[in-house]
């Protein structure tokens, strides 16, 4: 189960190309996870579905690409190979401090922890506090690869997009204005709700956000106030993408 976990976060934060570490959150209840990419342009809140007892205390997890490195390598994820989580008093305080990789032949590869008190000091993220959410639906799996397909396109001319409803069409708009290659596509009918400002996303980030969706396990809420939610059920752990919209 730990694997599994491990590689589930890794997937669903490093994995999409522009977060490079997470802050987690444990208890006897819940593990959370929380991140931001540097340019603040995506703020990930999520939570496994299962708490793992390992996680116990507040921690980060850095150079991601190396611990997916470490999950993968076949000398250290062998049949007879080994995964634990090496805990350690700090301030009277117990918490992760590092993982031990060892495969059925050779020594031990350990993976670092940032400490709860280095977290807190580089990886600080900010409190989402919630949103009155206008349109909220599920995705199409036909409408994810309608607009990835669209963004592979567009994406080298034009860096944002925007939404727009009509009737009960959810549209999204690429490009703007005349002198600009420029699009748009229906992507969900029968929307409940209505938007009433126009706002800009960045198209590279919601791709590879969606690039990790299917149908049934995503998704999307959209509030007035310029705020998208982008939510992903892995099956192991519920991941929450909030985008900050671009005016």
């Amino acid at each position: 189960m730990l694997k599994d976990v491990l590689l589930d976060v890794v997937k669903h934060t490093n994995g999409l190309g522009f977060i490079e570490a997470v802050k987690i959150e444990g208890t006897t209840s819940e593990t959370s996870i929380s991140a931001m990419d540097v340019d603040r342009t995506v703020m990930l809140y999520g939570q496994l579905h299962n708490a793992v007892s390992e996680f116990e205390g507040t921690f980060g997890a850095a150079n991601l690409g190396f611990l997916n490195w470490l999950l993968n390598w076949e000398y250290l994820n062998d049949d007879g190979s080994s995964l634990s989580v090496v805990r350690k008093e700090r301030n009277s305080v117990e918490q992760p401090e590092e993982l031990e990789f060892k495969g059925s032949a050779g020594s031990p590869w350990f993976y670092r922890f940032m400490s709860g008190a280095l977290v807190e000091e580089q990886l600080r993220t900010v409190r989402f506090k919630g949103a009155d959410w206008n349109i909220e639906f599920q995705p199409s799996q036909k409408s994810i690869q309608l607009f990835n397909n669209a963004a592979q396109g567009i994406v080298q001319f034009e860096p944002y997009f925007s939404l727009t409803t009509n009737g009960g069409d959810l549209s999204i708009g690429f490009g703007t204005g005349q002198n600009s290659h420029r699009g748009d596509l229906i992507f969900a009918s029968n929307i409940q709700g209505k938007l009433t400002n126009t706002f800009h996303w960045p198209i590279a980030q919601v791709m590879a956000i969606l690039k990790l969706a299917s149908s049934g396990n995503c998704k999307i809420s959209i509030a007035n106030v310029g705020a998208l939610q982008i939510t992903v059920d892995s099956g192991i752990g519920v991941y929450n993408y909030v985008l900050p919209a671009k005016s």
